[in-house]
């Protein structure tokens, strides 16, 4: 009889101890998960990307120079003053008076250099513009009174594919930290041209997530992104500097 009361005891004690953990690991998954994604999230997203250097005496520069080649290419040569270029890879943290050139080609960043010349091939007929910019090494964009180091030229290209059409087309307008006329949403298929048409009353960087395409805002100056909606799936579109989203793009 000793013998079973013990049995049964026990059997408590153990009920009694998987009921506990199966709540406590109830209670705190949802946090945990919530915590993960949130910690994520701020990570992956550095709202901070400039670094004005106005106080120096003498602060970086860079300029840009370019020719099209008879194959559609372009090669460009970049002049930096008062700045070392060093390689991205690996990362490092930043040091004063290093960094490295963001470069974009129709406002879509392209390329990240330590090296004074680069070439652009797979344009099409038309005119391009090309914008380098001045980065530290952890990626924040060189800033004087607020604005970019930065130059741009355009080159028109008389080789090449002809631009694909466009299926469908959006304009997003920012002003006083507001989309004009609210969050603005886009809708199409599978495979479809879309054109983003983007403007600024402030720099910033318009990154469109999962299709990873980055556009650099200059104030009042409208920027068009043109790509094939080849992802499924709901998308944000955000400005980095500002930190809120203004687009959703729907593919499907």
């Amino acid at each position: 009889m000793v013998e079973v009361i013990k049995k049964i005891f026990f059997a408590l004690i153990v009920a009694t101890l998987i009921s506990c953990s199966s709540s406590t690991t109830d209670d705190a998954s949802p946090t945990s998960m919530a915590m993960d994604h949130n910690d994520s999230h701020d990570h992956h997203h550095d709202h901070g990307n400039s670094l004005d250097v106005s106080q120096l005496t003498d602060p970086p520069t860079v300029s840009i120079s370019g020719t099209a080649t008879e194959t559609g290419e372009v090669n460009l040569n970049f002049a930096v003053k008062n700045l070392e270029l060093v390689p991205i890879s690996p990362p490092s943290e930043h040091e004063s008076g290093q960094g490295h050139l963001h470069l974009y080609v129709d406002g879509v960043s392209v390329a990240m250099l330590h090296e004074t010349s680069y070439v652009v091939t797979d344009l099409t007929k038309g005119l391009h513009n090309f914008r380098v910019a001045i980065s530290t090494n952890d990626h924040r964009e060189y800033h004087v009174d607020g604005k970019a180091i930065s130059d741009s030229i355009s080159i028109e290209i008389e080789e090449g594919e002809e631009t694909p059409e466009v299926d469908k087309g959006i304009t997003v307008e920012v002003k006083n930290g507001t989309v004009v006329d609210g969050l603005q949403r886009l809708t199409v298929d599978v495979g479809e041209q879309v054109s983003i048409t983007l403007l600024s009353d402030e720099d910033d960087m318009f990154h469109l997530h999962v299709y990873d395409l980055e556009v650099s805002l200059t104030a009042g100056q409208p920027e068009t992104l043109q790509f094939q909606a080849d992802v499924p799936g709901v998308f944000e579109g955000e400005l980095h500097e500002a930190g809120y989203q203004i687009l959703a793009l729907e593919v499907s």
